[in-house]
């Protein structure tokens, strides 16, 4: 697994078509609910609000009763925000698509990549060269979705209930137990996040765009590694100032 890191002292990044997109795809929608892009495109259509959605089949026809496009340039404008639900061998192409339709932030549930050998680190490698030369940024990939009840955003299997807790988390399962403990205590979540590969949005990236962010009280964590001690010790900090305690579970 491979991470960009930040400076202790750096600023936060502009996540802000991670988290309030104008519009957005599912790239690998399909209709098949044994497929990630399944849940993805079915959580996204039931969220209130008019943000634009674009589902994505290479196959074309419809997807969960609507329209779906063959290539994500067939949009007809920009789409902030993309995920792509695709095999290993499609990812990089399906980047440069997402790219070429204007994308600020890319979500990669894709995994077969830097996790699993070396020829699929190096796609995550040439992707995330590409990724930054469009000045866009990358949430994993090997990951599950990213929500943001406080804009409506729900790009990942599971919807939650809404509060001001921010879940970054590197186990996709653990949030659903967080989200029923924090909601038999009156509790929600704000804002979750599937950490993935890391390998260029960190953890201490979307510490950082929580101190400011008015939906957030507090941080809960769990880390099975921290790559950047100093840059998770930066943000907690920073998070500490701003009234808003982090709570860390780090196995192991």
């Amino acid at each position: 697994m491979t991470t960009a890191v930040a400076p202790a002292d750096a600023r936060p990044r502009d996540l802000g078509a991670l988290f309030d997109p104008r519009s957005v795809a599912v790239v690998g929608a399909s209709d098949d609910p044994a497929k990630w892009g399944h849940h993805l495109a079915v959580q996204l259509l039931r969220a209130p609000g008019d943000r634009k959605v674009h589902l994505v089949n290479r196959r074309g026809g419809t997807v969960l009763g609507r329209p779906a496009l063959t290539r994500l340039l067939d949009a007809g404008e920009p789409v902030e925000l993309v995920a792509i639900c695709v095999p290993a061998s499609g990812f990089l192409e399906a980047v440069d698509d997402a790219l070429a339709a204007g994308a600020r932030a890319i979500v990669g549930i894709t995994a077969g990549l830097s996790e699993a050998s070396d020829e699929g680190r190096l796609i995550e490698q040439e992707a995330l060269r590409r990724i930054h030369a469009a000045g866009a940024v990358l949430v994993g990939p090997n990951c599950l979705g990213v929500i943001d009840t406080t804009s409506s955003l729900f790009l990942a299997s599971e919807p939650f209930s809404p509060g001001s807790v921010t879940v970054l988390s590197q186990s996709g399962n653990l949030v659903i137990d967080v989200d029923d403990l924090l909601s038999r205590r009156g509790l929600g979540i704000s804002r979750f996040v599937s950490l993935g590969n890391q390998s260029d949005v960190s953890l201490a990236d979307l510490m950082l765009a929580c101190v400011d962010h008015s939906g957030t009280r507090a941080v809960a964590v769990y880390a099975e590694d921290v790559h950047d001690g100093r840059a998770f010790v930066s943000a907690a900090r920073a998070l500490a100032r701003a009234g808003k305690p982090v709570v860390l579970l780090a196995p192991g």
